[in-house]
């Protein structure tokens, strides 16, 4: 019993850092030819972390899983213009429809910036604001 106690207890503490983050979209854009959508979302993950913003390609219809598997970003401590969800500002155009255009505030803090997502490459520009 004294063994399993360790593991009883560190399984409880996992069990509580399930992913308690709720996610709003702000944009969802199909692509041209109609396959895919990009969404923009603000991601929230409690009281002790701000609002981020999130970019996700999926199939037409699918909401994101988890975090933005494109893009992740926040705006660094109020360093960065914030758009109107709470996030840091950010925009996503489809310049074809296997590429998309990301634009985001210049001083966000990134997390995530993936060049190629599901056969769609994607490019980033960053914003003076």
């Amino acid at each position: 019993m004294i063994r399993t106690l360790p593991l009883l207890v560190l399984s409880l503490a996992l069990g509580a850092c399930d992913d308690a983050c709720t996610d709003e979209v702000i944009t969802r854009l199909a692509s041209p030819d109609g396959r895919r959508e990009a969404v923009m979302f603000q991601r929230d993950c409690g009281a002790t972390s701000g609002y981020s913003t999130q970019i996700s390609v999926v199939e037409v219809g699918q909401a994101p899983e988890g975090g933005g598997n494109t893009f992740r970003a926040d705006d660094n401590h109020g360093a960065a213009k914030v758009g109107d969800w709470g996030g840091s500002w950010a925009e996503i155009k489809w310049l074809a429809s296997d590429r998309l255009l990301v634009r985001y505030a210049d001083k966000s803090r990134i997390f995530e910036q993936d060049d190629t997502v599901a056969g769609v490459s994607i490019s980033y520009e960053t914003v003076a604001m």
